[in-house]
């Protein structure tokens, strides 16, 4: 039952039938590519993130994301507008539970964008393991990844974000 509730907020997060973000997971998903800055980072703040890094070219802040620990990473195209988001996740320490948000997330995603299918990839920071990892391209100017790691699935791996078990970034390539 939690698992179709997750998918189902999910999908109405990524639908925008809430005008209002709340939640970091809110603002997150709804941010439009092309906002500012400035926007972005009032916007985030007033969903409780916290800025950890601010930069011209880009944005790093700390928040939650369903309940997990999260890093939001934003770059901007000239120092002003957003051209891409990266939301990096860390374990509560339950495996279980991991992979249950992790395909639930999948399904919003899929539900959302069309069918993407899953596939192993190479681990770079454990040689011999695996990632899974999902590809979006809902127009020829966006790439949406999903990446899930499920050797970070322990309580405290790190503060790095090659630590964190789920990475899901947006990337607008129009500009470039």
């Amino acid at each position: 039952m939690r698992k179709i509730l997750c998918t189902l907020i999910f999908c109405l997060i990524i639908t925008g039938e809430s005008h209002s973000a709340q939640t970091s997971s809110e603002a997150f998903l709804s941010l439009p590519f092309g906002h500012t800055y400035a926007r972005t980072q009032k916007r985030m703040e007033n969903s409780g993130a916290k800025t950890q890094t601010p930069r011209k070219e880009s944005l790093t802040m700390e928040g939650k994301f369903e309940g997990y620990p999260a890093q939001f990473v934003f770059g901007f195209y000239k120092n002003k507008l957003l051209k891409s988001k990266a939301l990096y996740l860390q374990s509560m320490g339950d495996a279980e539970y991991d992979s249950k948000f992790y395909e639930a997330l999948r399904k919003g995603l899929n539900a959302y964008y069309g069918q993407s299918h899953e596939t192993p990839t190479a681990n770079t920071r454990a040689s011999g393991k695996i990632m899974l990892k999902n590809v979006w391209t809902p127009d020829r100017y966006t790439t949406i990844t999903l990446t899930y790691n499920p050797e970070m699935s322990k309580r405290f791996p790190g503060n790095s974000i090659t630590s964190k078990f789920i990475q899901l970034i947006y990337k607008y390539d129009k500009w470039d």
